[in-house]
């Protein structure tokens, strides 16, 4: 078992809560008198090769032959087996949504361990499909402190990041690309590794590396970055996927562009591919987008379009087993008000977008404020359902910031928002486990610079990492690359940052 897969799958979101129904989703069909019923055949678990999840969180159980009515999913480790029934909104003839129960009741699954799924219907029993069960830890954001680890090899605003998992439990990569480093946009691509405390580097590797042989194909900021492998996606064991979506081409364009470069990364090494130009170009050109993978499809939301405007749309797109993408779709259902630089993530079946800038025009290295509106809606199977606005609204209207995940709780910050500079760095909320009121996540709370919970980096523009690895102690470690100093809330900011901060507590 790999116990990094945490990050792919850690929540206490029920799909429940974001309005989740799937029962138009399948071919329904329960048999008749004339015709065979079917055997139910399970073809994956979360979109993943290797479905990873903590009890009491929901999976996604994909495959045919379910029936319309809900039959019941078995959970069995050793001779402990526990039957659950989800509910008529969770299931279809091609996709179920069950919560993995802690136990019987009398006698709870060993965790760390593996279970076997199967499902159960008029017409037989499933094939059996295993799910490595991780402990669901616990993190409390008061409780962090800061410090700065190996600089950048420049400083750089613009930039986007992902954290690579290795083949170990102590085994990960970042990779950094592009950014604008005060003369123009760049081909940057930099990696390194990541140590379980957070930090990166080691006593042989004394720096970042420079791809110089495989950079980016073009200049490029204010793009996004996701990263697909086994644990989120049909990719093989050991296959790790970066994508560099959209973007700046040169610093001084309106608009972005609609490529997508794709490379893959040495899941022993780190090292990084040539840059691939796929052939699934996104549906129009964008700067300023967010982007996710979840459950083995890639999304994107917002954005600027080429002429200057915030877009409210939403795509998907499958991620095949070579690493490239489908067909991209766009959701019916788009945001509710067109907005760029904002968060954006997806944690069990449920898109979250956080704040973001809904002004059209303002260039992007420039300071501008966003809002506090949050929005969610379900995601399942590259499906987006409809938004709704979350009841708690963030504090502080933050964009250009950067975004944290783990053990269910959510942290929001760095940036653009209106205050005094430092006075709104960072905020937290946690995932609402019973959402019945569209409270998907709870009440916002600000972490302080005087009790140490921020790095008082105040940049805007950076990039924010949440590293696969849990540290010694037993907690997440973040990272905050790069950015551009926050001098107010309009105009261009001040110096550019070449510093890395990481909490190193608790």
């Amino acid at each position: 078992m790999k116990k990094q897969n945490w990050l792919t799958t850690l929540g206490v979101a029920a799909l429940a809560a974001a309005g989740l129904n799937l029962a138009g989703c399948g071919g329904g069909g329960g048999g008749s008198n004339t015709t065979t019923t079917p055997t139910p055949q399970i073809q994956n678990i979360n979109s993943s090769t290797t479905p990873t999840s903590p009890v009491s969180l929901p999976i996604e159980i994909n495959g045919s032959g379910f029936q319309a009515a809900p039959g019941k999913v078995t959970f069995a480790q050793g001779s402990l087996s526990v039957d659950v029934t989800p509910a008529a909104s969770a299931w279809s003839d091609t996709g179920i949504v069950a919560n993995v129960p802690t136990g019987n009741g009398t006698t709870n699954f060993t965790t760390p361990g593996t279970v076997k799924v199967t499902v159960t219907t008029s017409g037989g029993t499933s094939n059996a499909i295993s799910v490595n069960l991780v402990a669901t830890l616990s993190f409390n954001p008061s409780a962090m402190s800061w410090s700065k680890t190996m600089a950048l090899p420049k400083a750089v605003t613009g930039l986007r990041g992902v954290a690579v998992p290795g083949m170990s439990v102590t085994s990960a990569f970042v990779v950094l690309t592009g950014g604008y480093d005060g003369t123009g946009n760049t081909t940057n691509v930099w990696a390194n590794n990541l140590n379980q405390d957070g930090t990166v580097g080691s006593l042989a590797n004394t720096s970042w590396s420079t791809i110089a042989t495989n950079p980016l194909p073009t200049t490029l900021a204010h793009h996004a970055m996701a990263e697909a492998d086994d644990t989120n996606s049909l990719a093989p064991i050991g296959k790790r996927f970066i994508y560099v979506i959209g973007g700046q081409v040169n610093s001084t364009d309106t608009g972005g562009s609609n490529k997508v470069y794709m490379a893959s990364v040495d899941s022993t090494s780190g090292a990084v591919s040539t840059w691939t130009s796929l052939t699934s170009l996104l549906p129009q050109p964008l700067l300023g987008l967010s982007a996710t993978v979840h459950n083995g499809y890639l999304y994107v939301a917002g954005g600027i379009s080429v002429t200057g405007a915030t877009v409210a749309t939403v795509y998907s797109a499958p991620v095949n087993i070579d690493g490239t993408l489908g067909t991209w779709t766009t959701a019916t259902n788009a945001l509710p008000t067109a907005r760029a630089f904002g968060s954006m993530f997806v944690f069990g079946g449920v898109i979250y977008y956080i704040d973001g800038d809904p002004d059209s025009s303002i260039p992007p290295n420039n300071q501008n404020v966003g809002d506090t509106t949050v929005y969610y809606a379900s995601a399942i199977r590259g499906t987006v359902g409809s938004w709704t606005q979350n009841g708690n609204s963030t504090i502080h209207d933050r964009a250009k910031g950067v975004l944290f995940n783990a053990f269910g709780q959510v942290i929001s910050g760095e940036g653009v928002y209106t205050g005094s500079v430092g006075s709104g760095e960072m905020e937290t909320t946690t995932i609402n486990a019973s959402n019945t009121t569209n409270d998907a996540l709870n009440s916002w709370n600000g972490l302080t610079g005087s009790s140490a919970q921020v790095p008082k980096a105040n940049v805007y523009n950076a990039a924010g990492i949440t590293s696969p690895l849990i540290s010694p102690t037993g907690a997440p470690r973040f990272l905050l690359l790069g950015g551009q100093a926050l001098t107010g809330t309009t105009g261009p900011g001040g110096a550019l940052s070449n510093y890395v901060y990481y909490n190193n507590l608790p």
